[in-house]
């Protein structure tokens, strides 16, 4: 039996995280601490930069029966590259 699933979304780790607003999450979690959010920013740009993980790394999401867009994938879709 097929598992009927589809692909949904596929983009680079950059722009999946940027999708899922990373930068709201981040504020969220310093708080008024901008030291915080520095050390925070830093972290995230190791995952988010071109010559680190940011391109290097993939999302992709496969679903069954989902009727809605996924925020991971909203700024960038590479599906029809695969």
């Amino acid at each position: 039996m097929a598992a009927e699933c589809e692909l949904s979304g596929f983009t680079t780790q950059v722009f999946f995280l940027a999708g899922l607003g990373i930068d709201r999450e981040m504020r969220s979690m310093a708080g008024e601490d901008d030291n915080q959010f520095a050390r925070l920013a830093n972290q995230a740009r190791q995952l988010m930069l071109p010559g680190e993980m940011g391109e290097r790394f993939k999302a992709m999401a496969w679903t069954r029966g989902l009727d809605r867009e996924l925020s991971g994938f909203a700024l960038q879709d590479l599906r029809h590259t695969l």
